[in-house]
């Protein structure tokens, strides 16, 4: 669970805008969304949800995200979910639907987009591949 956790606020501030004035460890409230996310990644999450957990309105609560992490909320939880996935398709024999499933994807088909997009092979490609 902490490699996820870490992995995912690596992820998160990796493109992150150098801040001026602030610790370096940046806003608790957006580790605490950060950790959240990695725990559950196939959660519903979503930015009023995310922005409920950490008591902001979601206008700033997505403000104050994209300032920290350089990434929209949605962005980096659908980052997230398909790094997740990856993990799934290569240590378990899950077909692709049950692996968008498990991952918090509505379709396979959005499922694979994404995961093209991230990965620039389709999931079953993908598999094929790390085994």
């Amino acid at each position: 669970m902490l490699g996820a956790v870490e992995e995912v606020v690596v992820l998160a501030t990796a493109s992150a805008r150098p801040r001026t004035g602030t610790s370096e460890e940046g806003d608790e409230r957006i580790r605490r969304v950060l950790a959240l996310v990695a725990a559950d990644p196939a959660a519903p999450h979503s930015v009023a949800s995310l922005a409920r957990a950490v008591a902001l309105s979601p206008s700033r609560f997505a403000h104050l995200f994209a300032e920290e992490t350089g990434r929209t909320p949605m962005r980096v939880v659908r980052q997230v979910r398909v790094r997740h996935a990856a993990s799934l398709l290569e240590i378990t024999d899950m077909d692709v639907g049950q692996v968008a499933a498990a991952c918090g994807f509505v379709s396979p088909f959005h499922f694979s987009r994404a995961f093209r997009r991230e990965y620039g092979v389709p999931p079953r490609d993908y598999r094929a591949r790390v085994r």
